[in-house]
């Protein structure tokens, strides 16, 4: 064992010596031949023929040399370094064909190793925790005419947690927003509400001090602490290593914070700057009350349990709670979904979308590639036969081969990573969408493993093809200076399956591009039921005067309506109203209600809609068109107004063909107190909760504007940019009051375009990469045809000779490529019929008979076309004298 270590190191040491011990070995043969040479000049022998007679007594000194070498290295590694500096020379000799084919190879490397880098940083194991495919999200849902997901309630909680044994541990979480006061300006923060046990299912520990105690979130109000996120930390106490043990006040309230996390950790919500205990979020009253839901609940499977094993026991268990409390769940259930797929799930549909487009891109440069060796092999076809008739087998032609498409693919292998190292960056930077903070793409070891396995595959194919049409049978044939091995009919039938597979994922891609463009149009013509133009939204936190004993809520800092006059005041502002939420902002609440004169209902075919407190100007702010009846008035803005304005889904269920104005409605069931409501008006539907569509189709109800709220919202139309108020609006209630936040404040135009983002992103990486598999098949086609024409020539020139018009020469060559183009589009027009099935997630409103498929499939035929009719009036132009005299 050790002899056979010391001869591998000496051989590896051999390979870094390897000039000096050349050298050596010359100096020694060099030796010996002098010393021989010597005694033969002694026996009386000239100097030439003592040097002659020396070197036959001698021998072979190359084949010598070839023999010392084996025993100083490996010969296989020998063979290999002879393999990979001729392919260098070859490859230095052409530097055309080096340019085109690297830069087609680059391009498709760098795009699938771009892309494989987004598809690995979204994989399960990208979330930052321990042991993640263990973590699950459960949420609570209702049956009604779909199921439907509405959260938790405190009480299901509690007993999910008691009574499942598949779950490590439950923990409840929520986000809010709560107003930071006494540090700095008064702002807006993200707050997660989570339960003490949060934190230990993530398996995360604070960096200073500790997170909640059991015994903290027990009780309702009764333990205000707060742990702080390291960034939230740094920004506003600076960093202060002793901040624990100090409080904070967040909506008014004290709370004194126990610890710090450390630097990455934002919570479930990745936007959280700090955690308080799920129990302060409301008082005791509403936790308790088991209809009220809306949380999601985290929880860790048991090591071995599967989340089928999970689910079982959970619709066990809300069985058992539906039979207990039969008015509060009935049709209640819960859905355990993997934390990875409430984060990550939204994005992977795409990239894996853009992963086959980037890989179609590179199968095109592959088939491009391709093509130009085997053009190459067609001129190396003497080359290869002397290598054959010297002794070279057909393996050892086939390694040559490989070797040079390898050196071809590793150097553009080199270069694509860069790019799209690159890429990366500045995908990032302009991408519509936002991922998680800890989703960091970058070329890592998976991803460079990744593209050396794409290098190889591209390598061993790029490698066969030339290597299998080099297979010649007749030698002599090949060595005659007048061999014309390019003529072979093997040769013409691969470069034309090239081509019509390089047509075939071109069309693929195209189609692809254009649906998602079409989907893009028809989302950007989505009428969403207002004008955002020109509209700005903000959110403002109205604090309350403190007073002392008082049992009623205390009054406002300032009331909105004074907001909303200065506000009004503005230069550029045209309309301004207040609204509870705005739309797009995901604020909207749900209610039960009633129509006058209906039969009574159970619970889950009970109507549902969505209530909003407006102003008198809101839908003229908005212009929400009003189908009938009229909005409020500044005098019906009062707590006891018995006035409503519906939404048209309303009318349309209860009254259709009939006027809804004057008509009644109330909350709740038949049964209920609630007083009735009159309809004074009907307005257009809104997507107030989403784009392209509502998640249902619930209408909306408007009460009037009740100035008691401290959360409401700015809904304001300009004749300016809208971006343009955003720091005028901020100053003019900062003059009104400081201790008044503006928060979450943004242009509706911006609210409607994220709703579209992803598919925005998707589909401007799938125009880019058709466009490159455009290029590169039109390169391609160009290409082969012009060399076909460069062989033909000697059979167009007999053509001509014949009688053959210029006309019909440009038509048998276009003739030619136009079938190879039809059938390459025949087949790729199929395919797509199967990714149009695979991306209807990511469509709307088109299918693969959309008319981007005829454009798309267009733009492809004339493209592939004009590089076909180039060559043929080249061909035109052959003068037949010289055609008959090509060889």
């Amino acid at each position: 064992m050790l002899k056979s270590a010391i001869a591998v190191w000496h051989r590896l040491r051999s390979i870094v010596l390897r000039r000096r011990l050349d050298r050596d070995l010359d100096e020694e043969i060099a030796f010996h031949l002098d010393m021989r040479a010597a005694e033969y000049r002694s026996g009386g022998a000239t100097p030439d023929e003592a040097q002659l007679a020396a070197r036959r007594a001698f021998g072979n000194v190359t084949s010598l040399k070839e023999h010392t070498r084996d025993m100083w290295t490996f010969p296989s590694f020998e063979s290999i370094r002879q393999d990979v500096r001729y392919a260098l020379r070859v490859l230095w000799r052409a530097p055309a064909f080096a340019s085109v084919a690297l830069l087609a190879l680059t391009i498709g490397i760098a795009g699938n190793t771009a892309i494989f880098s987004l598809v690995d940083a979204v994989r399960i194991r990208a979330l930052p925790y321990a042991e993640p495919e263990q973590l699950v999200v459960l949420w609570g849902n209702v049956m009604r005419t779909t199921l439907e997901r509405r959260g938790a309630s405190y009480p299901d909680f509690l007993d999910w947690r008691a009574q499942a044994h598949t779950l490590e541990g439950l923990a409840a979480q929520d986000e809010t927003m709560m107003t930071l006061s006494g540090v700095g300006d008064v702002k807006r923060i993200h707050v997660e509400v989570v339960s003490a046990a949060y934190f230990p299912l993530l398996r995360v520990e604070a960096a200073a001090g500790r997170t909640f105690t059991a015994d903290e979130d027990a009780v309702p109000q009764a333990s205000p602490v707060a742990v702080l996120s390291d960034g939230f930390w740094r920004r506003e106490f600076g960093g202060d290593p002793h901040v624990v043990g100090r409080t904070i006040a967040l909506d008014a309230q004290s709370f004194t914070i126990t610890g710090v996390m450390p630097a990455g950790f934002r919570g479930l919500s990745d936007r959280a700057d700090l955690w308080i205990p799920f129990v302060m979020s409301d008082s005791a009253d509403v936790l308790n009350e088991r209809g009220n839901r809306g949380f999601q609940v985290l929880a860790r499977l048991r090591p071995g349990v599967t989340i089928g094993a999970a689910q079982a026991e959970l619709d066990t268990i809300c069985r058992r709670l539906e039979q207990a409390y039969p008015d509060t769940n009935e049709k209640r259930g819960a859905e355990v979904s993997p934390l990875d797929v409430e984060l990550l799930g939204n994005f992977r549909p795409a990239l894996r979308l853009l992963m086959a487009a980037v890989a179609f891109v590179l199968l095109i440069a592959c088939a491009n590639v391709a093509n130009l060796l085997l053009a190459r092999s067609e001129a190396r076809q003497r080359e290869i036969a002397v290598r054959t008739a010297i002794g070279a087998g057909w393996s050892r032609l086939l390694r040559q081969m490989v070797t040079e498409s390898a050196v071809l693919t590793a150097i553009a292998a080199v270069a694509g990573l860069t790019l799209a190292e690159v890429s990366l960056t500045m995908l990032f930077r302009i991408a519509p969408i936002s991922f998680p903070s800890f989703v960091q793409p970058h070329v890592n070891m998976r991803v460079a493993g990744f593209a050396v396995l794409v290098c190889t595959a591209c390598a061993v194919v790029l490698g066969m093809a030339p290597a299998l049409h080099g297979r010649i049978s007749r030698l002599a044939e090949a060595l005659k200076d007048s061999a014309r091995g390019s003529t072979g009919r093997r040769g013409q039938r691969l470069r034309r399956t090239l081509i019509v597979v390089e047509v075939a994922l071109a069309v693929v891609l195209l189609v692809g591009a254009g649906l998602m463009i079409r989907t893009v149009q028809h989302l950007d013509a989505i009428d969403p039921g207002f004008n955002p133009s020109q509209v700005l939204s903000a959110r403002v936190s109205i604090p309350r005067v403190e007073t002392n004993g008082s049992e009623t809520p205390a009054p406002l800092a300032v009331p909105a309506r004074v907001l909303l006059e200065r506000v009004r005041a503005l230069p550029g502002v045209t309309a301004a109203s207040l609204v509870s939420d705005p739309p797009l902002s995901g604020l909207s609440s749900a209610v039960f209600y009633t129509a006058e004169g209906q039969p009574a209902t159970n619970a889950q075919l009970q109507p549902r809609a969505y209530v909003h407190r407006a102003s008198p100007d809101f839908f003229a702010t908005l212009q929400i068109p009003v189908k009938s009846g009229r909005t409020f008035v500044e005098q019906e803005q009062h707590p006891d107004t018995d006035l409503v304005v519906v939404s048209e889904n309303v009318a349309t269920r209860f009254w259709p063909g009939q006027s809804a104005i004057g008509k009644r409605i109330k909350l709740g069931g038949l049964d209920s107190s609630a007083p009735w409501l009159s309809i004074i008006g009907v307005v257009g539907e809104v997507k107030y909760r989403g784009l392209p569509e509502n998640p249902t189709r619930d209408p909306d109800l408007y009460f009037p504007f009740l100035d008691r709220s401290q959360q409401v919202s700015l809904v304001i139309r300009s004749a300016v940019d809208a971006s343009s108020l955003v720091a005028p609006v901020r100053q003019v209630i900062r003059d009104v009051n400081p201790s008044v936040p503006v928060f979450a404040i943004t242009t509706m135009r911006d609210a409607v375009e994220d709703q579209t983002a992803q598919s925005r992103f998707t589909t401007w990486l799938m125009g880019a990469f058709a466009g490159v598999a455009l290029l590169l098949a039109s390169v391609g086609i160009y290409g082969v045809m012009s060399y076909l024409v460069v062989q033909r020539t000697h059979e167009l020139g007999i053509r001509m000779a014949l009688g053959a018009t210029r006309h019909e020469i440009v038509r048998l060559v276009v003739g030619g490529g136009a079938r190879l183009i039809a059938v390459g589009i025949a087949i790729g027009g199929a395919a797509s019929l199967l990714l149009a099935r695979v991306s209807a997630s990511l469509l709307y409103a088109v299918t693969v008979r959309d008319s981007a498929t005829v454009i798309a499939v267009g733009i492809l035929a004339v493209v592939g076309l004009a590089a076909c009719y180039l060559p043929a009036i080249r061909a035109a132009r052959i003068d037949p004298l010289t055609a008959l005299r090509v060889d």
